[in-house]
């Protein structure tokens, strides 16, 4: 049976067969979610530096790493006045914004696995450089990876792409039980992502509101991470693939639904608790987050603006009195 799957930023809808759950998550519709909010530099962001960058023979604006930790991997977010880097030369590219939830994953595998000869890319989401579409990759999504002279892209893809063709930790399971885990994990992301958003469009909602709508998605995952917990804290004992895909959203949705709609999402949930603070210390994953407050900003102004309801990631509310409405 075939499913509709997004997978990036930007995102268009690809086919997949059931039996690759391990490869990505069912569908979300969230085809424009990081192609403009999430490509937009936040003001806030105001400290910046600047100096020449020979790579690439112009001048780059910074952002200083108090500001976005790590968040520049080759001098600067590439925009249209960017020229291009030397393309197809053999040099491994992962192209990428350090915003994006779905880059962020990629981002996150590279860093853990350790694959330096990978050269990361930032790309401006709001501002993208003309060469990225037409000579890179077409459909102007990110993220993507340059790869022996082809691009490929979609984040849970790239995730097993990497597991394939580079080295480092694998972040794929090899024990059945494990796989069969992974798979419903990875499985239930669809709904994850739908119910989370959903409960933070209720901005017209009581703290309890929105829980008793957003409730059955961290509790499942609660219930996930105790199955092997005695092996870790992780979904599967040790850090991997599950844990990369959920977490950047899970990063996300801990800050706005606490500071924003009063929601904790670890109450009552002690396994996600130790789970956000066990991801937190994995250095190839805090070293790619973005800082809180540029979130915290950034997620406010989206949800003042009902941004998720006018995408359609989630179903309009006006004329429900702030309770969710049926979505198919």
């Amino acid at each position: 049976m075939a499913m509709a799957v997004r997978c990036a930023c930007n995102a268009t809808v690809f086919t997949a067969s059931a039996s690759s759950l391990l490869r990505q998550p069912r569908s979300i519709k969230l085809s424009q979610f990081c192609e403009t909010k999430l490509g937009e530099r936040s003001s806030f962001l105001s400290a910046k530096i600047s100096r020449s960058s020979s790579n690439f023979g112009r001048e780059f604006v910074f952002v200083t790493r108090s500001a976005m930790a790590a968040s520049f991997e080759n001098g600067g977010i590439l925009d249209s006045k960017s020229p291009s880097p030397s393309l197809f030369d053999g040099t491994p590219r992962l192209y990428y914004s350090s915003r994006c939830p779905y880059a962020q994953r990629v981002w996150v595998a590279v860093k853990y696995k350790g694959l330096n000869e990978i050269e990361c890319i930032e790309i401006s989401l709001s501002d993208k450089p003309v060469w990225y579409k037409e000579k890179v990759y077409p459909v102007g999504k990110v993220p993507a990876l340059e790869h022996d002279g082809k691009v490929t892209g979609e984040s849970m893809d790239l995730l097993t792409y990497l597991d394939e063709h580079f080295g480092g930790p694998k972040l794929t399971p090899t024990e059945e039980s494990k796989k069969q885990a992974a798979a419903e994990i990875l499985e239930y992301s669809d709904t994850f992502n739908k119910l989370g958003f959903t409960g933070l469009s209720m901005k017209n909602s009581t703290p309890d509101e929105i829980g008793a709508v957003v409730a059955p998605a961290f509790d499942f995952l609660e219930n996930a991470l105790g199955k092997f917990s005695s092996e870790g804290p992780f979904f599967l004992g040790d850090f991997g693939l599950v844990d990369i895909a959920y977490a950047p959203f899970i990063e996300r949705f801990e800050i706005a639904f606490g500071e924003i709609r009063n929601y904790d999402i670890k109450a009552g949930r002690p396994k996600l608790a130790k789970w956000i603070e066990a991801v937190d210390k994995v250095e190839a994953y805090s070293s790619t987050k973005c800082e809180r407050k540029f979130l915290l900003e950034l997620y406010k102004k989206m949800l003042d603006g009902d941004y998720f309801v006018r995408v359609g990631v989630v179903p309009d509310q006006s004329n429900s009195g702030g309770k969710p409405v049926a979505a198919n």
